[in-house]
């Protein structure tokens, strides 16, 4: 029996929200941030490139003209440092520094730079000395400095383009990093609450809808054993309420049917069984009239022999539609299998016996009983025709699975056509010429009851192999091998 995907289905609706979910935070987030970051980069930019062009305006192309190599100690140093100075403080940033057309170090508030000495590290922003140079004030990408800290210029040239005389460098620490930084915690928080919050509305809905879905495939499956007695509650509303309303009214549909069929198969049942008595009686009369033809009696043999076969015909038929549940209590599996051995011996085939001494189901005695014999029976005939030599081999076997007894059923017979593996179970279906094809669909009906699901395969050394579970086994004791019997 197939157990109801309730996980699955609370795991795919979960899925289907929260991926989406999750993506569609991620994004925001992402692109939240990245905006914000953005924003506060061309924010400090524009305002270093402003610092840097009043800075610049501060001082005079001649000044920086004038400034040679160790010129430290010169007035016109100590006026162009008195300004950077004042630039720095007025504009709050962390260094100011003045450097020629050819990046040649002038002055430099910070001293991180020797006065003549090449500026290296501006080598890397042409193209905004470039912009500096066309006259348009512009700020450098942010980069890490040697403390490991985020920092960013802005340039300005000292003159008016084309002829400048150099640029104002002018460097502040990119602290906007930080806050930043805190930001981002913040989006992460937000996001894994808004998570949270959409996976507990999602649990609970998909709980909403799960639980009557599972319940009508419960239903459903119940409905597809034959359990036709228990009616389809439509707890929930809307569309899985208008699908339980139908599911119940094709059970009821299929119970009406059902019950029809059954009343059918038994009036014909009691019909033809009167009848049948008579002529058992009359072929008894004429055998006795006969007797001095011995010619005539095969004649009256024939007869008995179908008149036999109608009273198997229609006990058959009464007791598929008499069939009633299952009443429970605990089997002997290998005793039942010795009692099931002497009924089905004949015809030259050998059955073995393979079972586990004290191996005990919960079952209705009779109805396993007969479906087993019915299984047992069918394996002798089919070992029988396939193996006219006296080679038939019958094999039952049974064993603990789990929680679970398996019982097979196995013979060397000629085996199943696997294009008929699904329907020798069908009512009324059978390959003989003699047969009414209920026997094996007794048998499924049997072990579906009994919570389990009859299956057909080869077997190992050819012919074929019926098997079912019956679950709430009692637990095994030591396996014990029972010999064969054969007639």
């Amino acid at each position: 029996m197939r157990k109801a995907p309730t996980g699955q289905l609370l795991t795919r609706l979960l899925l289907g929200t929260l991926i989406p979910t999750v993506l569609a935070l991620g994004t925001f987030g992402v692109l939240a941030h990245e905006v914000a970051r953005r924003i506060l980069d061309d924010e400090l930019g524009r305002r270093l490139a402003m610092a840097a062009a009043g800075a610049a305006g501060m001082i005079l192309p001649e000044q920086v003209t004038a400034l040679a190599d160790g010129d430290v100690a010169s007035l016109t140093y100590a006026n162009v440092r008195r300004k950077l100075d004042i630039a720095r403080d007025r504009f709050d940033v962390r260094r100011v520094a003045l450097v020629s057309r050819d990046l040649v170090a002038r002055a430099d508030t910070d001293g991180r730079i020797a006065i003549g000495a090449k500026a290296h590290e501006l080598g890397a922003d042409r193209l905004e000395l470039g912009r500096a140079a066309a006259g348009q004030p512009a700020a450098s990408p942010s980069f890490i400095g040697h403390d490991q800290r985020p920092y960013k210029r802005g340039y300005a040239a000292v003159g008016a383009p084309p002829q400048i005389a150099g640029y104002v460098v002018v460097e502040a620490s990119a602290d906007y990093f930080a806050p930043l930084g805190s930001f981002r915690r913040q989006l992460l928080l937000g996001g894994m609450v808004a998570l949270a919050i959409v996976m507990a509305v999602t649990i609970v809905l998909a709980r909403r809808i799960s639980g009557p879905v599972v319940r009508l495939a419960v239903a459903a499956e119940r409905i597809g054993r034959g359990d036709l007695d228990q009616p389809v509650l439509a707890a929930a509303k809307g569309e899985v309420g208008f699908l339980a309303r139908t599911l119940d009214d094709m059970r009821a549909a299929l119970k009406a049917r059902d019950e029809r069929l059954q009343m059918m198969l038994a009036g014909i049942a009691h019909e033809v069984r009167n009848p049948l008595g008579g002529l058992e009686l009359y072929a008894g009369l004429l055998r006795d009239a006969l007797s001095h033809q011995p010619e005539r009696l095969e004649e009256v043999a024939r007869i008995e022999r179908e008149v036999q076969y109608l009273k198997v015909v229609t006990t058959e038929f009464l007791d598929y539609a008499r069939r009633s549940p299952p009443v429970l209590s605990r089997v002997d599996v290998p005793e039942l299998f010795l009692e099931i051995r002497e009924l089905a011996l004949g015809r030259g085939v050998v059955i073995e016996i393979d079972a586990q001494s004290g191996l005990f189901v919960r079952a209705d005695p009779g109805q396993l009983r007969r479906a087993v014999l019915n299984l047992a029976r069918n394996a002798v005939g089919a070992a029988a025709r396939a193996r006219p030599d006296g080679a038939g081999h019958v094999r039952l076997r049974a064993y603990r699975d789990g929680g679970s007894v398996r019982i097979e059923v196995e013979d060397n017979g000629a085996g199943v056509d696997p294009a008929m593996r699904d329907k020798i179970f069908a009512p009324f279906f059978t390959t003989r010429e003699k047969g009414t094809g209920l026997g094996l669909a007794f048998v499924r009906d049997i072990v579906r009851d009994h919570g389990g699901e009859i299956h057909v395969d080869g077997a190992p050394g050819g012919g074929a192999l019926f098997w079912f579970q019956i679950p709430g086994a009692v637990p095994a004791a030591s396996a014990h091998h029972f010999p064969a019997g054969a007639t």
